[in-house]
């Protein structure tokens, strides 16, 4: 019997805790744009790498603040309602 990818990645036996179907996804896919915008800041022409090291450092700034306020919020929100 041979497993398909989506059905390889939603067996409980693949799955990593917090990984589901839809990172693969959204990380790989949706994020591409961002991948290459990051990457032309280096390559591209005129590259500077302070002001690159710069524009790294408000993405991941960003995504930092994003992603740790929807976990307060997610927490906030199992203590209230469960």
């Amino acid at each position: 019997m041979t497993l398909t990818l989506p059905a390889l990645a939603s067996s409980a036996g693949y799955t990593l805790p917090f990984v589901g179907p839809g990172t693969y996804l959204i990380f790989g896919i949706v994020l591409a744009p961002v991948y290459l915008m990051l990457i032309a800041w280096f390559v591209g022409d005129p590259s500077d790498r302070s002001t690159g090291l710069l524009g790294v450092g408000y993405v991941v700034g960003l995504t930092t603040a994003l992603w740790g306020g929807l976990f307060v919020a997610t927490m906030v929100i199992k203590a209230a309602f469960f």
